[in-house]
């Protein structure tokens, strides 16, 4: 099946980088596949998303990656720690991190660099809101939910994580706490939503949702 992307979501410096690495192909790309926001974005065109969030199943060397790096130009704020590397590189929020969390669908190809599919983000989405709730976070669920029910997300995420993970009440409450996120700024939005109308309809799946 044929996903269409929306390569429009990427600002200019995270857009340039990306042709870089995609052209270029260092070394350690072909162990990661791209996750998180800017995944997403991708794939379903609502946001804008800056950030390069790379996972892994595979052990690695964080250094090994910083010195990767190196000559595609200047890096700031690094922070090592074993299975994950942050930086930033000419501007652009980098992270490499272990995942050893299975994949629901394949991998989805795109000039050359690998993205994690749309459900496994949702999932990933849904274990981050439950640990921390951003507006990012909360208006991605919202697009998300107009492709599936939360039953179907909730259905989905027993499949990525074992039950020691994560636990389905506390994400249900968490997906009805707004409180951190309220005087966070909205993302550069490429489909028009109110704030206002993505707590509805959070809240709205939620009571859907027969708590036991």
């Amino acid at each position: 099946m044929n996903t269409a992307i929306y390569p429009q979501t990427l600002p200019p410096k995270t857009a340039q980088l990306f042709q870089v690495l995609s052209q270029t192909k260092p070394e350690f790309l072909s162990s990661f596949y791209l996750s998180g926001g800017t995944a997403l974005s991708l794939q379903l065109g609502h946001r804008e998303s800056e950030d390069l969030d790379f996972f892994t199943k595979a052990p690695f060397q964080p250094n090994q990656i910083e010195r990767q790096l190196l000559p595609y130009g200047t890096l700031s704020e690094t922070e090592l720690a074993p299975g994950t590397l942050n930086t930033y590189l000419n501007g652009v929020k980098l992270q490499f991190l272990l995942y050893p969390y299975r994949l629901i669908e394949p991998l989805i190809p795109w000039e050359d660099v690998n993205l994690s599919s749309v459900i496994d983000i949702a999932c990933t989405k849904l274990q981050t809101i439950g640990m921390r709730g951003s507006k990012k976070d909360f208006i991605d669920l919202y697009f998300l939910l107009q492709q599936f029910s939360l039953e179907t997300l909730l259905e989905q995420i027993k499949k990525k994580y074992d039950e020691s993970d994560y636990s389905e009440t506390h994400i249900l409450k968490s997906l009805i706490y707004f409180d951190d996120a309220e005087t966070q700024p909205i993302p550069r939005l490429h489909q028009d939503v109110s704030w206002n109308k993505v707590k509805e309809t959070l809240v709205s799946a939620v009571k859907s949702i027969p708590i036991i």
